[in-house]
């Protein structure tokens, strides 16, 4: 049983290891007509799940299974945009792409202490 069980959960990753790659996490790089670079970048939220077990009258065969056998695997993958890293050659920043507010206020509140820190060292 546990062959069985081992080989499904290997043919799971196989399969998920070829749908979330870095490409998916963090896209190519656009270059605008301004000489910025643009680069989108995702967040990525995956659920995996996998079992198997004997069921009715159990036989041993040959190789030591055991026959009849039931397994399964499920996966949930969410890919949801998330923003932008843009680099005009002079600063770095993330642009968000989100409805959450928690979110929004955070990424206010780091712009505000970085011009702070700024006109501190003027």
């Amino acid at each position: 049983m546990d062959k069985k069980i081992d080989s499904i959960m290997e043919k799971t990753a196989e399969k998920l290891t070829g749908l979330v790659d870095v490409n998916t996490v963090i896209g190519s790089p656009v270059v605008t007509a301004s000489g910025a670079q643009v680069i989108p970048f995702t967040k990525v939220t995956m659920g995996y799940l996998s079992g198997g077990g004997e069921y009715g009258e159990v036989k041993k065969i040959e190789n030591d299974e055991c026959l009849p056998f039931a397994g399964g695997a499920g996966t949930v993958v969410n890919v949801k945009p998330a923003g932008f890293l843009i680099d005009d050659g002079k600063e770095c920043r993330i642009v968000r792409v989100t409805d959450d507010p928690l979110d929004g206020l955070i990424e206010k509140a780091g712009d505000l202490i970085g011009k702070l820190v700024k006109r501190s060292d003027e």
